[in-house]
């Protein structure tokens, strides 16, 4: 059983191919809304199966200010080093990579052999265009042990964001920062893309003592006695995976109040139902034909494919899902 499973799971993570298979959980409905639960059992395997393949990534030192695209072009040119070195079996291929925080990489090894020896190595300085960078491996972590390292890290490594910066106050940002919070040890650019320029979240790199003088806002007054507010987050405030913001966690987050609401009688009206006996089609004839003035309609949501596949190849994604904060 357990093999058969473990085959499964390496599916999944190293091909993208994902089973549909009822043993996998169930739906269930409580006071907590509507959710797919998993099976404990086969939840334990899979856990099992990361802790032997996964490595948890942590960029150090001047490898913290890398973009991500840059971070993990050190994880690839790292890759190409140990290849072309023989270092491991040449017929094992790319790991999957995905970001768990801002400095934090889960990387799924294609073979359990890597992640030992990465393990192993704990630390190491990868190259990249000439510059080395400092990065620690540790072993696979569930999401509870992430964040208590981030936690643990936050008393070296203090960083806060200036969120939702007002135009005014963009220009006086960082010497309200160090002036109300401590010292800027590093201002990181305001946007990612370069060629998109825009003011929105501002992270600063802080000296460890700035985490007992930061408060949640940041208050800068203008001569004419306007005060421009800045809402400050840091590696303790609260992050909702759910809309991927601050100041909450999932189960308080606004978007889960709405499943307290009636649903809305008219959302996915346009989609095709079936009918029961002796009801009339909807207008336009046959199921499935539109009315007259109408594009065509979807075909029925869960109509089995025509080869009855089970099956299904994830083209173009990880297995691992989105990228952390």
């Amino acid at each position: 059983m357990e093999d058969q499973t473990r085959q499964s799971i390496g599916q999944s993570y190293d091909e993208g191919i994902m089973q549909i298979n009822p043993n996998f959980g169930q739906v269930i409905t409580d006071e907590k809304g509507r959710r797919f639960k998993v099976n404990k059992s086969l939840d334990a395997i899979k856990e099992r199966w990361l802790k032997e393949r996964t490595v948890i990534v942590v960029f150090q030192e001047e490898a913290r200010n890398l973009t991500r695209g840059a971070k993990e072009d050190l994880i690839r040119a790292y890759e190409d080093g140990w290849l072309a070195r023989r270092l491991v079996n040449p017929e094992v291929r790319r790991g999957r990579v995905t970001f768990e925080g801002a400095n934090v990489v889960s990387y799924v090894a294609k073979a359990p052999e890597v992640a030992a020896w990465m393990v192993q190595m704990a630390t190491t300085k990868l190259n990249l265009r000439g510059m080395d960078y400092l990065v620690v491996f540790r072993p696979w972590m569930t999401k509870t042990d992430l964040k208590d390292l981030r936690l643990k890290e936050a008393e070296t490594n203090f960083w806060i964001v200036a969120l939702r910066v007002p135009l005014e106050a963009f220009y006086y940002l960082a010497s309200a920062v160090e002036g109300l919070a401590g010292e800027v040890k590093h201002m990181h650019p305001p946007e990612v893309d370069r060629s998109r320029p825009k003011l929105m979240n501002v992270k600063f790199d802080m000296e460890p003592q700035a985490r007992y003088r930061v408060e949640d806002m940041l208050a800068v007054e203008s001569p004419k006695g306007e005060i421009w507010r800045v809402e400050v987050a840091t590696p303790y405030t609260d992050w909702c995976h759910r809309c991927r913001w601050y100041f909450h966690t999932e189960d308080r987050c606004p978007r889960a109040l709405q499943l307290d609401r009636p649903p809305r009688q008219w959302s996915n009206s346009r989609l095709p139902r079936q009918n029961g006996p002796g009801q009339s089609q909807e207008a336009g004839g046959a199921q499935g034909v539109p009315a007259q003035g109408e594009g065509p309609r979807p075909p029925p949501r869960g109509a089995p494919a025509p080869d009855n596949a089970r099956s299904h190849q994830v083209a173009g994604t990880t297995a691992l899902g989105s990228q952390g904060r």
